[in-house]
């Protein structure tokens, strides 16, 4: 699948993506994975005792899971040709255990000074299975146009 900047909707919100629960083992391979064993991620005993009550995702596997959510919607495909930025606010934790989803809208979709991109940026929302906001965010992408998409060297 392939989609061009020309294909979004700016203001117009995607569907609901599919939900994501959390895990103990996700938050442990996350913290292997980056290399942060904070101990409010992987120590039971002294995320026991904050005003939390136990352990909490990183923020940025929480971000990272929204991220991989908006793939599972197969709006972006081989139209992605490179990641600008991220610029995400972290509202409230995830707890081993909770559901998470993204509600993304385009917020930005236009052609760049690059021939054959354009630039897409995606408001995100990323909610719990109780509907409340964990984080803001945006992601810019370089995407593809219509009239000359970039070809991909193989």
């Amino acid at each position: 699948m392939s989609s061009y900047v020309e294909e979004f909707e700016v203001g117009q919100p995607f569907p609901l993506s599919p939900g994501r629960t959390i895990s103990e083992s996700d938050i442990n391979l996350f913290a292997g994975l980056v290399g942060d064993f904070t101990p409010i991620h992987i120590n039971a005993d002294y995320a026991s005792k904050t005003s939390f009550g136990g352990r909490i995702a990183h923020g940025t596997l929480t971000m990272s899971t929204a991220i991989g959510l908006l793939t599972q919607l197969n709006l972006l495909g081989e139209g992605v040709i490179a990641l600008l930025n991220l610029n995400f606010d972290f509202k409230g934790v995830v707890m081993i255990g909770d559901t998470i989803y993204a509600r993304v809208t385009p917020a930005e979709a236009r052609k760049s000074s690059k021939p054959g991109a354009g630039v897409v940026k995606f408001a995100f929302e990323v909610i719990n299975q109780r509907d409340e906001l964990i984080q803001i965010g945006t992601m810019t992408v370089l995407m593809k146009t219509k009239d000359h998409p970039v070809p991909i060297k193989r």
